[in-house]
């Protein structure tokens, strides 16, 4: 009876520590997407993208200069919040943790290899491209419904 125990407790064990050594290879792959990937710097281009576009937008309204200045200056304050909040350093933890959940190793193991090859580096390199082409046209969309939005916030603050 002990040596059943005995051997219980050593398959356990055994058991256990291949599904941590498991956990840590699985880990070691996801970090090495997010390296090909450029995760951390596209979470810096997207925060970068959001602010180009709430600058753009505030200059687009009908503000005083002096109304101007002051939401650029809450602007700022919230985008340091927003920068403090979403780090990279922050974010990569649970991002791991998210990938580790959504996707099995296999098809980490399948992205990795895709992002290595010769498709996966050119979509890496043009991504951005792409991205900030993407932007350009729903910031030219957005300046052209930009007086029906006007209108409909001047006739709500005026309780239309």
């Amino acid at each position: 009876m002990r040596r059943l125990a005995v051997v219980s407790t050593v398959i356990l064990l055994a058991v256990a520590g291949a599904a941590r050594a498991d956990e840590a290879s699985k880990k070691a792959k996801i970090e090495e997407l997010f390296q090909l990937t450029n995760v951390d710097r596209m979470v810096g281009q997207i925060l970068g993208q959001v602010r180009s576009m709430q600058t753009a937008q505030i200059e687009r309204t009908t503000m005083t200069a002096e109304g101007r200045a002051r939401a650029r200056e809450i602007q700022d304050r919230i985008q340091a919040v927003i920068a403090r909040m979403l780090s990279w350093d922050k974010l990569k933890p649970e991002y791991v943790k998210l990938y580790a959940e959504t996707f099995t190793e296999e098809e980490i193991d399948g992205m990795l290899a895709f992002y290595k090859s010769p498709a996966g580096r050119a979509m890496l390199e043009k991504m951005p491209v792409l991205m900030q082409k993407s932007m350009g046209l729903v910031q030219q969309m957005m300046k052209e419904i930009q007086p029906e939005m006007t209108k409909i916030m001047e006739e709500g603050s005026q309780g239309k």
